[in-house]
């Protein structure tokens, strides 16, 4: 969660007050006291709670609360962003699509507690894996997307060898085995919308669960 509606109102109170003394002692002619600074400092924590209520609504509007990835109502707006640059630079945008397999099994077994808590690992690892700049989105209840900027020729192989490895290496009993379907888009080759890439990534990905 980001400090910026946090820092941005106590900004404000700040350079208000700062004002207020200059015109105060410039202008009247009052003497700096403590209680003007005690005003402040009170000033200064309702607005870091307000601010606090702002960042804390935003976090909850454009992340799933379960995995902490982006939810699907704000990756339109980031991949826009994320395909100008590239459009910009002339590299590509990789999408893929992670869908977990035989999880409804794991919910039925485990129950939705140790489902969840598969959830959270498996975001977790995708997080680990992203560089700065990468989007992770949980796109559906068992599906993630990871937006890949300035990929380079030929990853999807290493990418899927790479995760598909750590899945195996999860250790979460009493689950023994944790598998993933995965499927793999580029901007612009594959599409230039973020919708057209997803389904792209999906095809590729059943084409992959058929072989």
């Amino acid at each position: 969660m980001s400090y910026r509606g946090r820092f941005f109102s106590v900004g404000v109170v700040i350079l208000f007050n700062v004002i207020r003394y200059y015109y105060y002692h410039q202008y009247l002619g009052y003497l700096f006291e403590p209680s003007f600074f005690i005003l402040t400092a009170i000033f200064s924590i309702v607005a870091w709670i307000g601010g606090w209520q702002y960042d804390l609504a935003r976090f909850y509007a454009e992340k799933d609360p379960l995995t902490n990835a982006y939810n699907r109502r704000t990756i339109d707006k980031a991949f826009k962003k994320q395909a100008y640059a590239c459009r910009c630079t002339g590299k590509k945008l990789g999408v893929v699509l992670i869908d977990l397999d035989d999880f409804k099994v794991v919910n039925d077994t485990y129950g939705h507690q140790k489902g969840d808590e598969l959830l959270r690992r498996v975001a977790d690892l995708i997080k680990m894996n992203a560089k700065s700049g990468d989007l992770i989105v949980r796109w559906g209840g068992d599906e993630f997307v990871h937006v890949i900027p300035n990929v380079k020729e030929g990853f999807q192989a290493e990418y899927v060898s790479n995760l598909k490895k750590q899945l195996t290496n999860l250790n979460m009993e009493p689950i023994t085995s944790i598998d993933a379907s995965i499927g793999i888009a580029v901007y612009p080759d594959d599409g230039e919308s973020f919708e057209m890439l997803v389904q792209h990534a999906d095809r590729s990905m059943y084409e992959m669960k058929n072989i």
